[in-house]
C-alpha cells in the first residue's frame, strides 16, 4: 500500500504533483486529467512540467483541507 505525503498543484488544480511514499521508497506522480503518469524522480516531473508549458514557480502547495489523494496498492 502507497501513501500519498503531499504534493503541489496548478492554481487550477489542471496539473497536480504527488509525493508517494511505499515503506522507505519514495517518489513523485504526475496527475493530468485521466492521466496518471508514475515512479518518477524529481528531474523527470521537471522535464514533463516543462516540455507541458507549466510553469512550476506557480504551483502551489495542496489544500490540507481538501480530500485526501487516492491511496494506490
Amino acid at each position: 500500500m502507497a501513501d500519498v505525503e503531499g504534493g503541489m498543484q496548478t492554481p487550477d488544480g489542471t496539473w497536480r504533483v504527488e509525493i508517494v511514499r511505499r515503506r522507505q521508497t519514495r517518489w513523485y506522480r504526475i496527475v493530468h486529467g485521466e492521466d496518471v503518469i508514475d515512479w518518477l524522480s524529481i528531474a523527470a516531473v521537471e522535464r514533463i512540467l516543462d516540455e507541458a508549458g507549466v510553469d512550476r514557480r506557480l504551483l502551489v502547495e495542496l489544500d490540507p483541507s481538501a480530500p485526501k489523494p487516492r491511496r494506490t496498492a
